[in-house]
């Protein structure tokens, strides 16, 4: 008996120690829930997160195949355009784009604005075709002047048939109802533009 009695006081002595590892693992697992669960709780809002960002990046994928398609549309529409202009309409009239080319090139080099231009073709007797052409132009004094005199001197033959003040309402700046005609090369009968 002496060795229970032994072993009872050595528990009884012990049993404070024993308490404080009992509180200290109440205490830990305590806590070790508690982190649990907020590790738990984050790592949920982080898939929930991540599932949405994936869903929006396959949105922004999805548009921005839309969007390479449209861009490849829109560049064979331009090829097709360039294409039609220069196999159908420039063939079917022919220098007539040459000649406006000609004038926006003797407008910006004298530095005058050349408006909307209206135009009337004639087929002539001889051959020729005769186009007679209404344009608003828009510049100083100087820069309509040097516009009128490279017209005059234009390999092209321009013919300044009719100068009109329009206004002047803006500074320096003069605007002209310009009347001008050119020949072409006629076109054979069955052919040219087509109404």
């Amino acid at each position: 008996m002496t060795v229970l009695t032994a072993l009872i006081q050595t528990l009884k002595l012990q049993r404070s120690r024993y308490g404080i590892l009992l509180i200290l693992l109440v205490a830990n697992t305590l806590l070790y829930v508690i982190l649990t669960h907020r590790l738990e709780t984050k790592q949920g809002r982080l898939m929930t997160e991540q599932t949405e960002l994936t869903f929006q990046l396959e949105q922004k994928t999805l548009y921005l195949a839309q969007l390479t398609a449209a861009q490849a549309v829109v560049l064979r529409n331009e090829e097709a355009v360039q294409r039609f202009w220069e196999d159908v309409v420039h063939t079917r009239v022919p220098g007539l784009t040459e000649a406006w080319k000609e004038l926006d090139h003797l407008a910006e080099g004298s530095r005058v604005q050349r408006g909307q231009t209206s135009y009337k073709r004639e087929l002539l007797d001889v051959g020729l075709e005769q186009i007679k052409a209404r344009m608003p132009v828009e510049g100083s004094y100087f820069d309509l002047v040097r516009f009128i005199n490279r017209l005059e001197r234009s390999p092209r033959f321009f013919l300044v048939e009719e100068i009109r003040l329009a206004k002047r309402d803006r500074g320096d700046f003069i605007e002209l109802d310009c009347s001008i005609s050119f020949f072409l090369k006629g076109v054979p009968s069955g052919e040219g533009m087509e109404t």
